[in-house]
C-alpha cells in the first residue's frame, strides 16, 4: 500500500474507465483478468499496480502482491486463480420474500425477555457464529433470540457487510457449508456473502483474490441451503463485466448485494457505481434483487433496474442505542429528537418507534401536503356581507 502521507490522492486512484490504461498494464500476464487500471491525472506516479507497493518491510504486508513470490503463490493457488469461471455451479436454492427494508441489530437493547420486532430481523454475519476455527459453529436459533431479545416473526437476514477483521473471519473456516446448513436450522432464511475489501491503493492481485473469495463463500453458503446473494465488490469496470458473465453462467444467483458505506459513499462515487450496478442488470438479462447497505437515495434510484431493491438499516438501532426518537419531518425525511429511556421497557419500545418511523421514511413514497387555504387567508379583513340573494345587504346609494 502507499504511505500515508500519499492518502491526499486517493481520489485519483479510483479507475475510470475510459482513460488509457497505465503503462506497465500492457505487459501484465493478468491483464486478460484483470482488464488494466485507467487512472486520471497520474502522470509518472504510477507506471503500474506494483506502484503502490511501497512496503518497507514486505513480510508485515498482508496483501496479495507479486513482490512475495512464495506467499503470491500459495495465496493463488488457495482460490484456484483469479479466473471465477472456475467454480462449479452452485445448486438452486428457492428466493424467500423479503420486504423492502429490513432494520439490522449489532447487539441487545432489549434485555433478557424475547420480544418481536418486526418480520424480518437483520445481523452482521459473524454475529450468528460462536466459537473460534475449526470449532466455529452458527449460534441455534435460542441462542440467537437469547443473544439478541428479539425473535423475528418471518426469519433472520444475515448480512456480510462488516469490518475487515470481522469478515476475514469467516474465509478460513474449514467447512462453510456445513455452517450455512446450521444457519438455516437456526432461522436464517437470506443472507449475503462477505465482502472482502478491494482497496484501490494496492496491486490488483489482492482485488482479483478477494472477488475470487466473495465467490467461494457465496457458492459455499448455496451449496449449504442458505439462499445467498453474490456482493459484487469490484474496483473496476471491468470488474463487473467479470461479475455478469459469473452471474450470466450462475443461474443460483438470484440477487446481488452491495454497500454504499465507504468509499462507495462519496457524491462523486455514487453515480458510477449506480451507473454499474445498472450496466450489469443490463448485462445479466434476466430479473435480481438488489440488497443495499447504506445510502438509500441510492437505492431508490436503482429500483427501476432490479425485480426488488432491498434496504438493510442499522440506523433505528443505532438512534436507539444514542436514546433517539425518530420522527418524519415535513419535507419526508427522517429527523431525531433526544429523549429519556433509562429502563428496558422503554428501550424497547423506543427500537420499535425507531423500526415503524424509519421503514414509513424508506418505503412510503412522500407527497408534499396539500396546501392549507386557511394558512393563507388573512384574517385581518373581513368577507364581503352577502344575503341569500347574493346582494349587499346595505342599501343602495343610488335608485335606478
Amino acid at each position: 500500500m502507499l504511505p500515508l502521507n500519499a492518502v491526499r490522492f486517493a481520489s485519483t486512484f479510483k479507475d475510470v474507465g475510459t482513460s488509457q490504461p497505465l503503462l506497465g498494464c500492457g505487459s501484465c500476464i493478468d491483464r486478460p483478468v484483470c482488464g488494466g487500471l485507467h487512472l486520471r491525472d497520474t502522470g509518472a506516479l504510477l507506471v503500474d499496480c506494483l506502484s503502490f507497493c511501497h512496503c518497507e518491510d514486505r513480510s508485515k504486508c498482508d496483501m496479495v502482491c507479486p513482490n512475495k513470490p512464495a506467499e503470491y503463490v500459495r495465496r493463488h493457488e488457495e482460490v484456484d486463480g483469479w479466473d471465477l469461471s472456475t467454480i462449479p455451479l452452485a445448486r438452486d436454492v428457492d428466493m424467500p420474500r423479503l420486504p423492502e427494508w429490513i432494520p439490522l441489530l449489532q447487539g441487545n437493547l432489549v434485555g433478557p425477555r424475547i420480544t418481536s420486532v418486526d418480520d424480518c430481523v437483520a445481523l452482521p454475519l459473524t454475529y450468528a457464529l460462536k466459537g473460534r476455527k475449526h470449532a466455529t459453529r452458527a449460534r441455534t436459533q435460542q441462542e440467537l433470540a437469547s443473544a439478541y431479545g428479539v425473535r423475528p416473526r418471518h426469519g433472520w437476514v444475515l448480512s456480510g457487510v462488516q469490518e475487515d477483521p470481522a469478515v476475514e473471519r469467516v474465509w478460513p473456516l474449514p467447512d462453510i457449508g456445513r455452517i450455512a446448513r446450521q444457519m438455516v436450522h437456526a432461522g436464517a432464511i437470506f443472507a449475503t456473502s462477505p465482502d472482502f475489501s478491494t482497496v484501490i491503493d494496492c496491486p490488483r492481485q489482492d482485488n482479483l483474490h478477494a472477488m475470487k473469495r466473495i465467490a467461494w463463500v457465496w457458492y459455499h453458503m448455496t451449496q449449504g441451503g442458505l439462499c445467498t446473494a453474490l456482493h459484487v465488490n469490484g474496483r473496476t469496470d471491468h470488474d463487473f463485466v467479470r461479475w455478469a458473465a459469473f452471474i450470466r453462467n450462475q443461474t443460483a444467483v438470484k440477487a446481488i448485494a452491495y454497500e454504499f458505506l465507504t468509499g462507495t459513499a462519496t457524491k462523486l462515487s455514487i453515480g458510477q457505481h449506480c451507473q454499474r450496478l445498472t450496466e450489469l442488470a443490463k448485462q445479466v438479462g434476466r430479473d435480481l434483487t438488489l440488497v443495499v447497505r447504506g445510502n438509500a437515495e441510492a437505492a431508490r434510484s436503482l429500483r427501476g433496474t432490479f425485480k426488488q431493491v432491498v434496504i438493510i438499516d442499522s440506523t433505528p438501532y443505532m438512534r436507539a442505542m444514542k436514546r433517539r426518537k425518530a420522527y418524519v419531518n415535513p419535507g419526508g425525511k427522517a429527523s431525531y429528537v433526544s429523549v429519556q429511556a433509562d429502563s428496558r421497557r422503554e428501550t424497547r419500545a423506543l427500537l420499535k418507534h425507531n423500526i415503524r418511523v424509519l421503514r414509513l421514511a424508506a418505503t412510503a413514497p412522500f407527497e408534499r401536503p396539500v396546501e392549507d387555504r386557511q394558512a393563507s387567508f388573512d384574517f385581518r379583513s373581513s368577507p364581503a356581507q352577502q344575503d341569500t340573494d347574493d346582494e349587499s345587504p346595505q342599501m343602495p346609494l343610488f335608485t335606478d
